[in-house]
């Protein structure tokens, strides 16, 4: 990714000189949700709120989201959707008054977005392909967002199942070939979702048409995050993938976290007041507690 793409945090220069901590992957989830909780109290000892509007930024109507949750997989609208630590609600609540005003909406250069849908689904023509967490198009380009919270700190291998065989890929781009037979060699555990990526890459192709095609990849992190060292993995894998996917010549991989993509849309006047509800929920440090 061209790091011009988007604007980075200034502070993250100090946090590369403190030492990472080594505390476990399930410990960081478990003071993330606690620190949710306890900046939002309605929610129970596990981070579910009763309902799902009631995990909403006040600039958010259900109109921005319900049909298409409701169209997608799983029931997520009245299960995961409901809990403070749900990356489709964390998607929601940014994306939720852009796709209400598509008008106003620039992403790196692309503008005069005619569709918008939560929880989009590409056929792969190979397997059943996940949902894209936030789709675009205009009149150019084809755009898909895959939106993380605390999946990054979980690790997986990268299942790429036999139906992706080297001859259907080959005729979607000869590239796939190359990146998935690396993934299924170095099969071992990462933060990084790559089997999800490349089949999110394949859909996009798949289904531009003439247009061209952008995926890009958006998590969530605490505003200290480099003092963790499950952050920096993730990464160091997320640089990785972004130069293998370059093999494949029909998309567009760009990464961002959600503060660096929030950034870009500060100084607008018309999100301003949405940008500063979503940065009270969302934004954070992680908080350890020291030793005397």
């Amino acid at each position: 990714m061209d790091k011009s793409d988007f604007v980075r945090p200034i502070n993250e220069l100090a946090a590369m000189f403190r030492k990472p901590s080594k505390i476990k992957d399930k410990m960081i989830r478990k003071k993330i949700i606690k620190q949710l909780i306890y900046n939002f109290p309605k929610a129970n000892e596990k981070g579910y709120l009763n309902h799902y509007s009631d995990n909403l930024i006040n600039t958010i109507l259900e109109e921005d989201f319900k049909t298409d949750l409701e169209n997608g997989d799983g029931n997520e609208l009245y299960g995961k959707f409901q809990a403070l630590h749900s990356s489709s609600a964390l998607g929601v609540n940014f994306f939720g008054l852009f796709k209400r005003n598509l008008d106003k909406f620039v992403v790196l250069g692309e503008k005069d977005f005619k569709e918008s849908q939560f929880e989009k689904k590409l056929p792969t023509g190979m397997s059943r392909p996940p949902n894209l967490d936030f789709y675009l198009e205009n009149e150019s380009f084809i755009i898909g967002f895959e939106s993380k919270f605390l999946e990054t700190l979980s690790q997986k291998k990268p299942e790429i199942s036999s139906a992706y065989s080297d001859l259907l890929l080959s005729k979607v781009d000869e590239g796939f070939i190359k990146i998935i037979s690396h993934y299924r060699e170095n099969n071992t555990k990462s933060y990084l979702d790559t089997a999800q990526l490349i089949k999110h890459s394949i859909g996009l192709i798949k289904n531009k048409g003439k247009k061209n095609a952008k995926l890009i990849y958006i998590y969530w992190e605490p505003l200290n995050a480099l003092e963790f060292i499950q952050y920096k993995q993730h990464k160091i894998e997320l640089e990785e993938f972004s130069e293998r996917i370059k093999s494949v010549k029909g998309i567009e991989f760009h990464h961002t976290t959600y503060l660096e993509f929030y950034n870009n849309y500060i100084n607008d006047d018309f999100f301003k007041y949405h940008l500063e509800n979503f940065r009270n929920k969302y934004f954070f440090e992680l908080k350890l507690e020291t030793k005397n």
